[in-house]
């Protein structure tokens, strides 16, 4: 079962949109968006908060930052070790 068809049951939504953008996204926007449909405000605020953490769990998404330096960062996953890229200006 996906992520949001498990959502959408376990806290019985209505509906559940999850979007991730792919490519480069710049400092200060939003990489990805999660919608959900539900009676009340309070199971909707608490399936969005546990959507993205599934995502963030169980997606293979990279995030990868360059640095004014020439110097550039990547991982996996929020709280495991990144990996310094010491030539990034040939990675893209």
């Amino acid at each position: 079962m996906g992520i949001a068809q498990a959502m959408k049951q376990k806290h019985s939504l209505n509906a559940i949109a999850i979007v991730h953008r792919l490519g480069e996204v710049p400092v200060g926007q939003e990489s990805i968006l999660i919608a959900v449909s539900t009676p009340h405000r309070k199971a909707a605020w608490l399936a969005g908060e546990e959507t993205l953490e599934e995502v963030k769990e169980k997606v293979e998404i990279w995030k990868y930052e360059r640095f004014e330096d020439g110097g550039a960062w990547r991982a996996n996953r929020d709280g495991f070790p990144g990996q310094v890229i010491e030539n990034a200006s040939s990675e893209s």
